[in-house]
């Protein structure tokens, strides 16, 4: 796609991605525009979303794919993106958005490839959580990483940057960095000029969410009483996600293993950022845990993420 037109887009993407967002309620949408759709994707990237994105992007013969996920399912970003390259789409990370892991992915089968003010892409190894609460590198899995990246054209150093982050941290991409590696990027402001490279620090743009540490909490401790560790993990910053108490296996196992799930009695502010819930579940051996969890929140990107949990069992 012509970088002109990328950036003509780009108009489209700011003026539509919120209605796209509140019309539809789902994690990908279409708008339909006069010379170029805009295809949103928000939220985790879950295997099922494959055949939507599929779905969605064969609509579109001309599209820009606006993208706000903390990652998600490795083969299901690297195979929504093989469609963005076969199809030629340009891919669009928002003002003060998070692009990582898997997304990321995504973003890189871009043409062009589109960061504005604040937004951030990382990268980290693909891993395999392990029953203690560790991440290991998988190798098959960088393996099938490097080959969708030779396939979309990428140098050596390309694919060493994106595989290289251990998979507890994140590798967030620096205009000197893309520089450094030859990978092209187009640092996109407010009216189409170029911005210099994206601060981490969250600022004013059409993909924020209002801060709401209450419904993040209680989004959270719904999805342990469900025992979905994927959707519990999606709410934490992106620092932690995976790590110890964080790692979605392990949340997923733990409360699988109930032999009354967890119950959410109450979710109240407590300050700014703190939040405290109460809830209940019993354990597979009959102990009874009536907790009180104090909750620190954080607004970054756009999104209310748990920071850390005090709770009392």
């Amino acid at each position: 796609m012509p970088l002109h037109h990328a950036i003509r887009a780009i108009w489209i993407a700011l003026l539509f991605l919120p209605s796209i967002d509140a019309a539809l309620g789902a994690e990908i949408g279409r708008k339909a525009g006069h010379e170029f759709d805009l295809i949103a994707l928000q939220g985790e990237i879950k295997s099922d979303d494959l055949a939507t994105f599929r779905t969605v992007a064969n609509a579109s013969s001309k599209a820009v794919i606006a993208l706000d996920s903390p990652g998600g399912a490795a083969l299901a970003g690297i195979e929504m993106g093989k469609l963005i390259h076969l199809k030629h789409f340009a891919t669009f990370v928002p003002e003060d958005t998070l692009c990582a892991s898997s997304c990321a992915l995504m973003w890189l089968a871009g043409n062009p490839r589109l960061i504005a003010p604040g937004g951030a892409v990382g990268f980290h190894a693909v891993y395999i959580p392990q029953g203690d609460g560790t991440l290991m590198t998988s190798g098959s899995g960088n393996a099938l990483v490097g080959a969708y990246l030779n396939q979309l054209g990428f140098s050596g150093d390309v694919v060493a940057y994106v595989t290289h982050a251990p998979p507890e941290k994140m590798g967030w991409l620096s205009e000197g960095t893309a520089r450094a590696m030859g990978l092209d990027v187009v640092w996109v402001g407010i009216g189409g000029k170029a911005s210099n490279a994206p601060q981490l620090s969250p600022g004013t743009g059409v993909s924020r969410k209002p801060y709401d540490p209450v419904s993040a909490v209680t989004r959270f401790y719904r999805a342990l009483g469900a025992a979905d560790g994927d959707t519990a993990a999606a709410l934490v910053v992106p620092e932690k996600r995976g790590i110890g108490p964080f790692n979605e296996l392990n949340m997923a196992r733990f409360f699988a293993n109930m032999r009354e799930p967890l119950q959410l009695r109450s979710v109240r502010p407590l300050g700014s950022d703190l939040v405290v819930a109460e809830y209940h579940y019993v354990y597979a051996n009959g102990k009874v845990c009536d907790a009180r969890a104090e909750v620190t929140t954080a607004y970054v990107f756009g999104n209310t993420f748990i920071q850390a949990i005090k709770a009392s069992c």
